[in-house]
């Protein structure tokens, strides 16, 4: 008697530099798969993302979209991808929507970030989400992901979790002093782009914000994001001030 073949058709590759996943359906590249919030999502050219409980069901998808006629072979956008063209790649992930409440945990967490010597290089995902940063704290810059929630600490009390930061970096003991020479917070800000600090100027940014958001514009929305989240010197202050603005705005 013989034996039906069960094995699968499609092979998961190493995750690459986006978090995402290649996806090679009967040898050939067919898409990738990536996970967002805890839930697995197929990317093949041409045809929407799909939702899946596992990295299995994703690829078993993207077995049958090809099985359907969809294209292969080709490179498929990714986050990345996306951010650049929207223009704020380094501010907000794409697939957060620029809403008061992502910029609000955007602000904070970009603030949170420079106090702690780390760089991002890429928008600000989510808390549960890799994060691609850099750490200023070392000489070899070292670059790699890492967990806005773990970095936040338990219930927002600001102690990164654990202390190690990487590999290769300099002795825990060395840390505090390294950090008090790169940290220059000020409490306004002096920088071209304005960022906002009191309340009142970002809550006036905020709805500009949300306009350029109703009409799909890309470039407006670019603008200002780049004052709610760039770098600033006062970017804890800019925190604060966009909360306040939050608060106010509902009471």
């Amino acid at each position: 008697m013989s034996q039906t073949n069960t094995l699968p058709r499609y092979r998961i590759g190493e995750r690459d530099t986006n978090d995402r996943y290649p996806v090679d359906v009967d040898g050939a590249p067919a898409g990738h798969i990536y996970r967002w919030h805890k839930v697995w999502r197929t990317v093949v050219p041409g045809q929407e993302e799909t939702r899946h409980a596992s990295p299995e069901s994703a690829a078993e998808e993207v077995t049958k979209l090809v099985d359907a006629g969809a294209l292969t072979g080709q490179s498929a956008s990714g986050p990345a991808e996306v951010a650049q063209a929207q223009g704020y790649a380094l501010l907000l992930d794409p697939r957060l929507q620029p809403t008061p409440g992502n910029v609000r945990s955007a602000a904070k967490a970009h603030a949170r970030l420079a106090e702690l010597g780390w760089q991002p290089l890429a928008g600000y995902p989510g808390a549960d989400n890799h994060w691609l940063m850099r750490c200023l704290i070392c000489p070899s810059r070292w670059e790699g992901n890492r967990y806005w929630s773990h970095l936040r600490g338990r219930n927002n009390d600001g102690i990164p979790r654990p202390r190690y930061r990487h590999e290769g970096c300099l002795p825990m003991p060395e840390h505090a002093g390294k950090l008090a020479i790169l940290v220059k917070a000020a409490p306004s800000c002096f920088c071209p782009a304005s960022h906002p600090t009191t309340a009142d100027a970002a809550a006036v940014l905020l709805k500009s914000l949300a306009r350029a958001r109703r009409v799909r514009d890309t470039e407006a929305l670019t603008a200002h994001l780049t004052r709610l989240l760039g770098p600033c010197p006062a970017a804890t202050v800019r925190a604060t001030a966009i909360e306040h603005a939050l608060i106010s705005a509902k009471s």
